[in-house]
């Protein structure tokens, strides 16, 4: 259990370095408690990683995911399917114990709330070795959010602000020419009819 919680923090910690895009991590508890990561890669597309041990045997997982996420509501109320690889370690079936590898799928719910996403998920798991060769999870995730936006989405932004500033500049010096030469030409055209006391 150490290491699990050791190659937790290790992966949450990766997680700060991922600076070109949305990265969040947490904690995942369900049917086996572990650690969960995402990291955007495209607009609508996450790589998860969870490390993950369950509550059933004495088994160590890593599994790798690709997922597809479709708004439901808004961006931050979404649905996502996945699929990926996933490696066991340590897992004893019968009198025997082996390490199972194989694929993984899922499907889920999630909810951004300020900097914390709550999810849910049901992952299904085909075993190419071993007794059981299907299996599924169930687990609630709560990541906290490390980057909201993807390098490009910053500069983006910090270029549409630049812009949108050099334009409320420009607008505010031509109104202040406008207004000197309104009193300017104000000026030149005012007659002093009082003449003799000139």
């Amino acid at each position: 259990m150490k290491n699990i919680f050791l190659l937790g923090i290790i992966l949450l910690s990766t997680g700060l370095l991922g600076q070109s895009y949305i990265s969040a991590g947490g904690i995942r508890m369900g049917t086996g408690i572990g650690f969960t990561f995402q990291q955007k890669v495209e607009k609508h597309t996450t790589i998860e990683g969870i490390l993950n041990s369950s509550l059933r045997n004495d088994r160590v997982q890593i599994t790798v995911l690709g997922e597809q996420h479709f708004p439901l509501i808004s961006k931050r109320f979404n649905m996502y399917t996945g699929a990926g690889f996933h490696k066991a370690w340590n897992v004893e079936d019968g009198d025997q114990t082996f390490n199972p590898f194989g694929l993984s799928f899922i499907i889920g719910t999630e909810m951004t709330i300020s900097k914390l996403i709550l999810s849910y998920d049901f992952k299904p798991a085909l075993h190419f070795q071993g007794n059981k060769t299907f299996e599924f999870q169930t687990a609630f995730s709560l990541r906290y959010v490390f980057k909201r936006k993807t390098l490009r989405e910053q500069i983006k932004e910090n270029h549409q602000k630049r812009k949108k500033k050099r334009i409320k500049n420009r607008e505010k010096r031509k109104k202040e020419r406008n207004r000197n030469k309104k009193k300017s030409g104000n000026k030149k055209k005012k007659f002093n009819w009082r003449f003799w006391e000139s």
